[in-house]
């Protein structure tokens, strides 16, 4: 497996840009690669182990630890037919992850290669392998989190009373409603993740607000962290894509 990494990054500085992006496209789980600092949060026992039930999961692609990688990150990539994704050991050790957040983490990727449309385009314009990033975030929950949550332990982690309230109230018509509370639990932390290694002056995502701020055309790169918990929350409810991100000709 090492030697195919480097053989994908080699390809990605060597090859021809076009081909580049058309081949070796790299969605990563966030927009920058802040770097930890801290050895909390989750153990390389527990990555190792979560990696393998996504391989038995999704034998097609080949789950790659970057354990001593501080970058706070994770990665899908493709050369033709091999599907790779990597996470790095920053990541895990992030201080607020949890079991569960990873495994959604890790969805957001897997989404990359089996979210559908809309995709990424090339120099062309034309669509490459990769979903864009909001695709890869509605396919994380219904079409990945759901599957991995029934083969993971249920997580005893208590939140709030507030959070307590406003998971129990979106998720009351789920058919699932624990593997609903535990999806948005989870949403909520990566959405908040973002926001804390961005700069700017967006507020705090929260389960009980929404993004107003809608674009004139379907975006492809990284909605805000409020649209991004939106769209958790409308994949988990089997809700339509948000407006905040998808906008259907």
């Amino acid at each position: 497996m090492k030697v195919l990494l480097f053989t994908l990054l080699l390809l990605a500085v060597l090859a021809p840009s076009q081909v580049a992006v058309q081949r070796v496209l790299c969605p990563a789980l966030l927009p920058v690669n802040a770097s930890a600092s801290a050895s909390e949060g989750l153990s390389e026992d527990q990555l190792n182990q979560l990696l393998a039930l996504f391989q038995k999961i999704y034998p097609d692609i080949d789950f790659q630890s970057s354990w001593f990688n501080n970058t706070i990150n994770a990665q899908a990539l493709r050369f033709d037919e091999s599907k790779l994704i990597i996470v790095y050991g920053g990541l895990v050790r992030e201080p607020t992850t949890t079991p569960d957040s990873l495994a959604l983490m890790i969805c957001h990727e897997v989404g990359h290669h089996k979210g559908g449309k809309p995709y990424f385009p090339d120099g062309d314009g034309k669509d490459t392998w990769a979903s864009a990033e909001g695709a890869a975030d509605y396919y994380s929950i219904r079409g990945c989190f759901t599957r991995i949550a029934s083969m993971m332990k249920t997580p005893t982690v208590r939140l709030s009373e507030r959070d307590e309230a406003l998971l129990e109230q979106t998720c009351a018509n789920s058919t699932k409603p624990t593997v609903c509370r535990r999806a948005l639990q989870s949403g909520a932390l990566m959405a908040r993740l973002q926001w804390n290694v961005f700069s700017n002056n967006q507020p705090v995502p929260a389960l009980d607000a929404e993004e107003t701020n809608l674009p004139p055309a379907t975006l492809l790169g990284y909605p805000s962290p409020q649209c991004r918990l939106d769209t958790f929350r409308a994949s988990a409810l089997l809700q339509e894509r948000p407006a905040c991100w998808y906008r259907p000709l």
